[in-house]
């Protein structure tokens, strides 16, 4: 009697395991042109979600077999444009990279500056000089003194 009871339990704990299938396998199955709304069927809600450049960028994280995987799907106008690993911009547009560039130029600039100023106060220097007449020498007469 033991035995028949627990027969269907065994066979209910194998089509229930059967019927899960893996994120990674859901995530395969995402095609370039899908709409978000076949996206969000076959893997659920992202984790994550980003609109970078007019672009909707979704991130899923999930493990499978112990082994931790990030993946994204990028969107435009609601297509799928890009399914894979999470991108990273290229070395020379990352955030640190713009900085030092940003960095560089914007010293180049207040040295420009600094160059233009002296020049303009140097210039209105002369101005005013020449304007109140400092710029000349003038020559006092000799008074001789009365005694």
């Amino acid at each position: 009697m033991l035995r028949l009871m627990s027969i269907p339990i065994v066979l209910l704990g194998l089509f229930t395991s059967a019927c899960q299938t893996s994120m990674l396998k859901q995530f395969e199955s995402i095609k370039p042109g899908m709409e978000k709304d076949d996206v969000l069927n076959i893997m659920g809600s992202p984790n994550q979600t980003q609109r970078v450049s007019g672009k909707d960028r979704w991130y899923y994280t999930f493990y499978d077999n112990r082994i931790r995987f990030q993946k994204e799907v990028q969107f435009v106008d609601g297509s799928a444009i890009y399914i894979g690993e999470v991108s990273q911009p290229a070395p020379d547009q990352t955030a640190v990279a713009v900085d030092t560039r940003n960095d560089a130029r914007n010293k180049q600039i207040d040295e420009e500056m600094k160059k233009e100023v002296l020049e303009n106060r140097k210039a209105y220097d002369a101005y005013e000089a020449q304007t109140r007449g400092t710029d000349k020498v003038r020559y006092l007469p000799q008074f001789v003194p009365i005694r």
